[in-house]
């Protein structure tokens, strides 16, 4: 049984879905709390003049994940999609792509946790991934911090692997795994070149560019790239 964890990001990179493939069961950090240099509310996309950070705005962000308000009184929605729109329009696979999007920024989002995890469970499910997509609050137990935590979530999840993005090792004790026989493995992600708009090939976007470029192809791609 392997298990990864992470954060529920906003449209999130393609790592994040990368490593949610490698895995049986992918648990969404709601209860975490918010990191400013994280990728909780924003993510990029690509223009005719580089990236563009996408970010929704939020009422607070010094609450745990599943506590955080959007701040609904911009038109926030409404400006994402139509950024999306104008740069991805005339992309091969947008026609395929864009009404299950459309769908998600024309509803109502109150809280940052809800958006994220609808977003992420329809980029999955075009991804044709199966791994079950579990929330940290629905456990209603403490689990502690940082390496403990993950140890703990995974212990509690009788998972005998952990997959752990590699920034991780700043903070993870081997030894923590090793006693609940838990093998800590780390991500191995090598960043595919697909074909894109605009110039020069730019990585580190949110997964929807490689998806309404490449379509159906991209988790193939993902997989054949992978170390």
């Amino acid at each position: 049984m392997k298990i990864a964890i992470h954060q529920p990001n906003y449209i999130p990179w393609i790592g994040y879905f990368d490593k949610i493939d490698q895995v049986d069961k992918f648990v969404l950090l709601d209860k975490a709390h918010h990191s400013k240099s994280g990728f909780l509310n924003r993510n990029k996309i690509k223009t005719p003049q580089g990236e563009f950070m996408l970010t929704v705005p939020l009422k607070t962000k010094q609450k745990p994940i599943n506590e955080i308000h959007i701040a609904n009184n911009s038109k926030w929605q409404e400006i994402h999609w139509k950024i999306i729109e104008a740069n991805y329009k005339k992309c091969p696979y947008w026609s395929d792509y864009r009404h299950g999007f459309e769908q998600i920024y024309s509803n109502k989002w109150d809280k940052i946790a809800m958006l994220n995890i609808a977003l992420i469970e329809h980029i999955k499910s075009l991804l044709m991934i199966t791994t079950e997509l579990l929330l940290e609050s629905d456990f209603e137990i403490d689990f502690g911090q940082r390496n403990s935590r993950n140890v703990n979530i995974t212990s509690h999840l009788n998972g005998d692997v952990y997959l752990s993005g590699t920034g991780a090792q700043v903070y993870n004790d081997p030894s923590e795994f090793h006693a609940q026989q838990i093998q800590l493995v780390y991500q191995n992600f090598k960043h595919p070149i697909y074909p894109q708009r605009f110039g020069n090939f730019q990585p580190n976007l949110s997964i929807i560019d490689m998806l309404f470029n490449c379509g159906p192809e991209t988790i193939n791609i993902i997989r054949h790239n992978r170390l």
